[in-house]
């Protein structure tokens, strides 16, 4: 059923949704390294970014995180929860189309 696949669309958008709130909520914590939800199959793997780590002025090491980059993930991730929501939601008002046209 598409059922099952929007699922796990839904499940998938999460986790990177999960990935990029703790890349923004770590913007400034000295030494973080962002990480990034990476889509294999119908999989969601969270691997650390390829980025080197910066240092400031002090020399210490500061986040790898671009918010920019994390806020319009989210955004995206959003959209996509959205419209999977959307289809499951027809499918179920199609159903029950069909059961009352069996009725009738």
């Amino acid at each position: 059923m598409q059922v099952k696949a929007n699922l796990i669309a839904i499940s998938n958008a999460s986790k990177s949704q999960e990935v990029s709130a703790n890349n923004i909520a770590n913007v400034n914590t000295d030494g973080f390294k962002a990480s990034r939800a990476v889509q294999t199959g119908d999989k969601i793997n969270i691997s650390p970014e390829a980025r080197a780590a910066m240092q400031n002025t002090a020399g210490q090491s500061m986040s790898t995180t671009e918010p920019a980059q994390d806020m319009v993930k989210m955004t995206v991730d959003q959209r996509a929860l959205e419209a999977n929501v959307k289809a499951i939601q027809t499918q179920d008002e199609m159903n029950k189309a069909r059961m009352d046209l069996k009725k009738g």
